[in-house]
């Protein structure tokens, strides 16, 4: 099987994406391959990482015999072909057939000679004999393997490409980002065989391993945040997304937040705030890269709602509750509301005296709020927020904005909550933000935020 023959079989333009399902119990592996299929996955994995191969058997045949037209492949934890390919020509005989088999280690010696390697050779000769036609996914230098050194990097990928159907390699640990070096190496080594990558891609790094590589196989990038057993649909959206267009993608591979460049310098005087992020909401590109990396430390499952603050925190909000899938409330200016509310007077970022206002009753008690404005400043605005949800009884889920000036205020939110900003701390730009100007004002041009007209 070539790249071309790989790609067409999935009907994809750019690598597909498989997401590795870690299986508990059969209620989360069918929630789990019905979020994939939804989303629009080319197919799934499913491996035992935390029991033996005869309680994954009932697993894998529900599975099947659920989604009976589902691209399908398994991983038995730390098993070769040697011992798979066997179990799954007998499943196959039972009308339980499953497409692909990943090993963990197709036992390839960088060491002896194409004609040595016996114990790649006899697990092909066992796939042969065994009858089991499906596709042979083998790692190759792969995670908890012995080392391999990376000069012997080609030879294993060249040996691997005469004794599977996709080569397979990895980072060094779970979740780990495959060396782009190493990846370089595999796909000029490989030649035309497919080459797949299984730890560390994300829907952030994937534009640097998309012209490469032909599959990934994919659990941490697309799962919840901290959880190895769920996926999330955003994230395994997004990953999609940016892998059906991967050339379009190409923006992602500029240095990290370049989207912050498109801001604008303020033009009209004093009484203004000093910049305006509204200027990267405008192009497509920009906008959406924002969202993707205040969401990131969200877990979709813990937020029950988004709050957005009067006005721009609305546009952010909104975005982002469609992300997350919850509804989204409105925290206004005094005097905005026309029904019941709770009011909180605070000290906006110029320092004038105003309210902020809420409607009551805006949720049930215990609802989780996440809590959603353009700039943090002084921290008079998102304080009030805070003020407002806990005193219904609502829980501060999280805090985003697309920067958080670092101030005393902003300390203490960081010590009582969980914030995310498209601004690191300690970087050179947290630095131009806390002074109030950015270098990219230097040569900022409204023309360069202008999104290309008739593309989307």
């Amino acid at each position: 099987m070539n790249r071309d023959e790989f790609r067409k079989q999935f009907k994809c333009h750019g690598p597909a994406v498989l997401p590795v399902i870690h299986v508990q119990d059969e209620k989360q592996v069918l929630d789990n391959i019905h979020v994939a299929v939804s989303e629009g996955a080319q197919g799934v994995f499913l491996i035992n990482h935390d029991f033996g191969i005869e309680p994954f058997l009932p697993l894998i045949k529900s599975a099947r015999s659920h989604y009976p037209a589902l691209w399908l492949g398994v991983n038995f934890l730390a098993v070769t072909g040697k011992e798979a390919f066997p179990i799954l020509a007998e499943l196959a005989q039972k009308g339980c057939v499953i497409d692909a088999y990943w090993a963990d280690d197709a036992r390839i010696d960088e060491a002896a000679a194409e004609d040595q390697q016996q114990e790649a050779a006899e697990i092909s000769a066992i796939r042969k004999s065994c009858g089991w036609n499906g596709m042979y996914f083998g790692g190759t230098a792969f995670k908890k393997q012995r080392t391999v050194k990376p000069s012997d990097y080609a030879r294993a990928a060249s040996l691997a490409a005469g004794q599977m159907d996709v080569v397979t390699t990895s980072g060094i640990a779970t979740g780990e980002e495959t060396d782009l070096d190493k990846v370089a190496v595999f796909r000029d080594a490989a030649g035309a065989a497919p080459l797949a990558i299984a730890s560390g891609v994300s829907p952030g790094n994937i534009h640097q391993y998309a012209s490469d590589i032909d599959a990934v196989l994919v659990a941490t990038g697309v799962n919840y945040p901290g959880d190895f057993y769920h996926i999330d649909p955003m994230r395994l959206r997004l990953l999609l997304s940016r892998c059906r267009n991967p050339h379009d993608s190409q923006q992602h591979s500029r240095l990290k937040h370049w989207y912050l460049d498109n801001m604008a310098p303020r033009s009209r005087g004093e009484k203004y705030a000093w910049l305006d992020p509204s200027s990267a909401y405008i192009n497509a590109d920009s906008f959406h890269a924002m969202l993707d990396d205040l969401l990131t430390p969200f877990d979709a499952r813990k937020i029950d709602v988004v709050a957005g603050f009067d006005a721009a925190g609305f546009v952010l909000g909104a975005a982002m509750a469609d992300r997350l899938g919850t509804g989204f409330l409105t925290i206004r200016k005094g005097g905005k509301i026309p029904v019941d509310y709770d009011v909180v007077d605070m000290n906006n970022y110029s320092g004038q005296t105003q309210q902020m206002e809420m409607r009551k009753p805006a949720f049930a008690e215990g609802t989780r709020v996440l809590l959603v404005d353009q700039w943090i400043e002084t921290g008079g605005t998102m304080n009030a927020g805070i003020e407002l949800v806990e005193r219904q009884g609502g829980t501060v889920a999280g805090i985003a904005a697309v920067c958080i000036e670092e101030t005393e205020a902003s300390a203490e939110m960081r010590n009582k909550y969980l914030l995310s900003s498209c601004v690191e701390r300690g970087s050179e730009i947290q630095d131009q933000c806390n002074r109030q100007t950015l270098d990219s004002f230097a040569t900022f041009t409204p023309e360069q935020c202008f999104p290309d007209i008739g593309e989307h």
